[in-house]
């Protein structure tokens, strides 16, 4: 089977149309942002294990009228020559959007949860506020910090900016987006072997 090609922009930067027109199977994960193609590095396995059970766990949490994926487009600047679009680890966004359709409209997004990487802690937090976004959170697992922890964040109407709500480690147990609680061993964890005969 022969590598998808990826065709260049015809100008200095990508329009949306020619995002669009990437191939689905392209073997590297992309963005662009402000019409800058952005290569996002493969996720380490820690990463894809914290992103797939919390998704499943908001899945479980979430009420009628949401619906959670992980990985998926979301568009937060539709500007047709220098747009923004982003794949979030975990996407929470109405049941008004076609689930077979990408990308999200970023106004129809009521949180995004980031697993850190060095890129989404540089540049994504901002993109989101500007689109509009309530609820962020960002999820910590690199093994130098203290604890692994979520760090939860709400829009703030005046500024535009996020603002700070808690920071979680053994559990998240909140009221919005929507009453959730969740026991944080469980996302991070290995699961453990059961013995032969057990």
């Amino acid at each position: 089977m022969p590598a998808p090609t990826l065709r260049l922009p015809s100008g200095d930067t990508w329009t949306r149309a020619e995002y669009e027109a990437l191939p689905d199977d392209l073997p590297v994960r992309v963005g662009v942002v402000y019409g800058e193609l952005v290569v996002k590095p493969r996720p380490r396995p820690i990463q894809r294990r914290v992103a797939r059970r919390l998704a499943t766990r908001l899945e479980d949490a979430a009420p009628v009228g949401w619906q959670v994926d992980a990985d998926v487009d979301v568009l937060l600047d539709d500007d047709e020559v220098e747009p923004v679009e982003l794949a979030p680890d975990v996407v929470v966004y109405s049941s008004d959007h076609d689930p077979y359709e990408r990308p999200i409209s970023a106004d129809l997004v009521t949180l995004v949860v980031e697993v850190v990487s060095p890129f989404s802690r540089r540049v994504r937090p901002s993109l989101y506020a500007e689109a509009g976004i309530r609820h962020y959170w960002r999820v910590e697992t690199d093994q130098t910090a203290p604890a692994f922890a979520i760090y939860s964040y709400e829009l703030d109407d005046a500024t535009g900016l996020y603002v700070a709500t808690g920071v979680h480690h053994d559990r998240i147990a909140v009221t919005l987006p929507f009453e959730l609680d969740i026991e944080l061993k469980g996302v991070r964890e290995p699961r453990r072997r059961r013995r032969a005969g057990r």
